[in-house]
Order: structure tokens, then sequence, then C-alpha cells
């Protein structure tokens, strides 16, 4: 994963506990760097190590920890300059959900070795939408639920979602999401 997701995993920790924190979970992850180039791919291994050591020190689940972590990088991009790119690809919460794939598609520009998600979403009514994310990553749908939650936000959306258990032949995630009045 590119060092960007990294930052926000520390940003996250730091936000949480401070940097007394951050360095228990660097020590916990066997990581001797604390800082991540946000253009630069780093093995996956470094992120997942992270997540651990942060659930185990907060006592929280790593499930727990992967949501809240959705909802912080939609806050942490858009503070990191990104949230122009966001704005270009949806005004809405709807229409940013459809172009999630042309998103990915841009910052591949800048991220040569980017190996991004797929987004497929289906509108079976005014009120429901059904996602589908396809990734070479398992393991993540909790970080999706919380991408879903904080993009939400971001749009002032209230929504429901529900995970679908994803079927061992499955290729992908499912996620469910009925939207509520406001």
């Amino acid at each position: 994963m590119y060092g960007l997701i990294n930052q926000a995993v520390k940003d996250l920790v730091y936000t949480t506990g401070g940097e007394s924190l951050w360095r228990a979970v660097c020590t916990t992850a066997a990581l001797d760097l604390d800082e991540f180039d946000a253009l630069e791919p780093y093995p996956d291994e470094v992120t997942f190590s992270l997540v651990a050591a942060a659930s185990e020190h907060l006592g929280i689940p790593q499930a727990d920890i992967l949501r809240r972590f959705g909802r912080h990088w939609i806050l942490f991009t858009a503070a990191q300059g990104y949230g122009d790119i966001m704005a270009m690809f949806g005004r809405d919460f709807r229409t940013c959900l459809r172009n999630l794939n042309r998103m990915h598609a841009h910052m591949g520009a800048m991220m040569p070795a980017l190996r991004p998600p797929r987004f497929v979403t289906e509108e079976p009514s005014p009120h429901d939408l059904v996602v589908h994310y396809y990734s070479h990553r398992n393991g993540l749908g909790d970080l999706v639920v919380g991408l879903l939650e904080g993009l939400a936000e971001k749009y002032g959306e209230q929504i429901q979602i529900e995970s679908l258990s994803r079927q061992p032949e499955s290729d992908h995630d499912t996620f469910s999401i009925a939207f509520r009045p406001s």
C-alpha cells in the first residue's frame, strides 16, 4: 500500500492516543521508521502490522480499527489536499460512489504501482444502493464500511450499511446501503 495509507494510520493513532501510543504501536509492529513517503509503495504487511498493533494497544478488535480508519481516511485525505480530487468525481454521495473507479484511475497517474480496488454499484430503488467491492487484498470489508460511512458523512447523507457475508465462492464483498430520511 502507498505511504499515504500508513500516514493516515499514524494520524488516526496520534488522534486517539498521541505520540506515546504511536511509538508503542511502531514497537509492537516491529517498525523502525515512523515517517512514510505518501507517494511511495510499502509492503501491505506494514499496514496490516500497524492495524494489528493499534488493535492490541487500544484493546479494540481489528475490525473496529479498520472501520474507524475508513471513516478517518476520508477526513485525512481531504486535509492532505485530495478533497478537491474527491469533489471532481462527485458532488453527492451516489455520484462519488459511481465514480470511485475513475478517481482511482486518476490517482494511478501519480502512483504507478497503485493496485486499487474496484467498485460496482447498483441502485435497486431510490432509497437503496448495493456496492460490490473487488480487491486483491482480503479482509478489508470493515475498512470499506468505514469509508462508506465517512463518504456519507462528507456528503450529509444518513445511511445504514449492512455488510452481506462474503461467500467462500465469491470474489468480492457486497454492502447494502439504505438511505435514512434526514
